[in-house]
Order: structure tokens, then sequence, then C-alpha cells
């Protein structure tokens, strides 16, 4: 009986000693349900996300009434869609398996509180309903993460690529994209084409000439796909629009569209290769290649009048 008895502390000791290596061990996958989510916040009640890179490098994204902005970049208008894309895959992460938990783990996976990738922060109002430390990745799409204020280390799906840092990566690119088919008049410096009968029309056109629809259609496409690359300091580039007020004239136009509204473009030309362009009603000045903005000065009223013997649908 009494060798029973040692036995079985003997096991028992074993098992113990077996329990607490284990527990030790911050490597190598402890199990946890991978339905596990890691947060609990509904991705439309978010009101601000702060994106912070290993070199303290800062991005902050705030919603506001008129969609997410860029309130450290002149409050700039941000891509809805991309942002709410993003909202949707952090609210949609789920924990996986736990591959570390100690100190030491978190550093050599990039996810410490004071050596990271990307430490995100949700806001809903005042209150932190993320918080989010992303390191090193195992495979493609695959990152090490870690909840703010716990140990355990977790490979979630997600990219760094996801969590850019730089504004112009954030910034809505189509903001003044428009469509021919929404607009009643363009207007350039010396020409004026009008929406007439579901075609455009050259304003006070001499009689018996006919405007170039091809050409016309060409101009319009152009000038509603104008993409902007990024928003500029008014400081630096204010002073383009003052001194060079007859070129900035020049080069310009003015779109009227059917609800009623009234936008006029303006562009100065910087020392760079590169255009300033400044609408009314924004108080930003934002970055445009060169090329697109070229491609419209191109265009004269006489190259938008039919020339004779031209095949050009009317």
């Amino acid at each position: 009986m009494r060798r029973i008895i040692i036995a079985a502390a003997a096991l028992l000791a074993i098992q113990l000693t077996l329990a607490v290596a284990l527990n030790r061990i911050d490597t190598g996958n402890l199990p946890v349900s991978p339905a596990t989510p890691l947060f609990s916040f509904a991705a439309d009640s978010v009101t601000a996300l702060e994106i912070t890179g290993p070199e303290g490098e800062r991005l902050v994204l705030q919603k506001k009434e008129s969609g997410w902005v860029l309130p450290d970049s002149f409050a700039a208008p941000a891509g809805d869609e991309q942002v709410t894309a993003l909202l949707a895959k952090l609210a949609d992460l789920k924990q996986g398996f736990t591959v570390a938990t100690s100190n030491e783990a978190a550093k050599r996976f990039q996810v410490a509180d004071d050596g990271f990738e990307r430490h995100v922060v949700l806001r809903e109002g005042d209150r932190v309903v993320g918080d989010l430390y992303v390191g090193s990745s195992p495979g493609f799409r695959q990152v090490h993460a870690r909840v703010a204020g716990t140990d355990a280390v977790f490979i979630v799906a997600l990219s760094n690529f996801d969590l850019e840092t730089g504004a112009d990566k954030w910034l809505d690119k189509t903001l003044f994209m428009f469509k021919a088919e929404d607009v009643d008049s363009l207007a350039f410096a010396d020409f004026t084409l009008l929406k007439k009968d579901d075609t455009w029309q050259l304003e006070n056109l001499e009689e018996g000439r006919q405007t170039d629809s091809e050409a016309a259609d060409n101009l319009l496409n152009e000038a509603g796909n104008l993409t902007i690359q990024d928003v500029l300091d008014p400081q630096d580039v204010q002073v383009l629009f003052n001194d060079q007020p007859a070129f900035a004239d020049t080069v310009s136009f003015t779109v009227s569209f059917k609800d009623g509204t009234r936008a006029e473009y303006r562009f100065a030309k910087s020392a760079a290769d590169y255009f300033v362009l400044k609408q009314s009603g924004r108080d930003q000045y934002f970055k445009v290649h060169t090329l697109p903005v070229e491609n419209l000065l191109k265009y004269t009223r006489e190259q938008l009048v039919k020339q004779e013997g031209s095949n050009s649908p009317d």
C-alpha cells in the first residue's frame, strides 16, 4: 500500500512539473477558439482611428457628418470606403491561436509597448474600444498581434499595408471627379460648353458651324476624371495664386451641375513638376499630376468646332 501511495505522489509531482513547464512555454500554439473575436465594437460606431508607426509617425482619422477626414492634414477628406473597409476588417478579427505570452516574445514578434510595427487605437467618442499592437508577419496577409494590456500574442488575418501611416494613402483621390451626365455646362477662359438636347454645344457658335461632339465628350471625360495625389500646406502654395493671377485664371474651368451647384477649379504650376489645385468652396490645396492638367490646356475653342469634312458625329 505504501508503495502505491509513493508511486501516486511521484506521478502527481511529475504532472505538476509538466504543467508548470508547459505554462512557461512562450511558443508553440496554445489553443484558443479560432472564432473568438479580438474586439467587441461595431465598425459603424467608431468615430476616430489612430495608427502609429515604428518611428513614431502617426495618422489620425476622424468621423464627421460629411464623412471621414484627416484632421492633421488640413481636414482633407479621406476615402470613406477605404476607412470603412479597414474598420470592418478590424471588427472581424479573430484570436486564432496564442503563439506566445512572455514579454520577450512580444519584443521578438514586434508587438511590445515600446517596439511594434503598428499601434492601432479605435475610439467611440472619448472611449477606447480597440487597442492593438501589430508586429511581424509570419505569412501572406498575416501578422502577429497583441491586444494592449494583455500578454497573449496571436496570429491574425491582417497586413501592415492595411495600416499605412501616410496621409496621402488615405486621401480621397477621387474627390473632384464628376460624371458628364450630371453637368449642365463647362466653362473655360475662351469657351463654354452647354448641354442641349443631350448633346454638347459651344456657346455663341457661329451660324453654320457645329460643335465637334467627340472632342467635347473627350474634354468632359478628362475634366471629370482628375485625381489628386496629396494635400498641401496652404502656407507653401497659396502664394502661387496670389502672385500669378493671370496664369492661374488661364488654367481654370468652372462646372455648373444639374443640381444647381457650381464649382470653380483653379490651377497653378509649382516649381516642382506638378500643379496645385484649389477648388471653390474648399479651403485645402491639392497636388495634381502635370500631365492631365496639360492635356486640358490643349483644348481650344477652335478644336471644339467641327471641321469641314470631319466624320465626327454630331
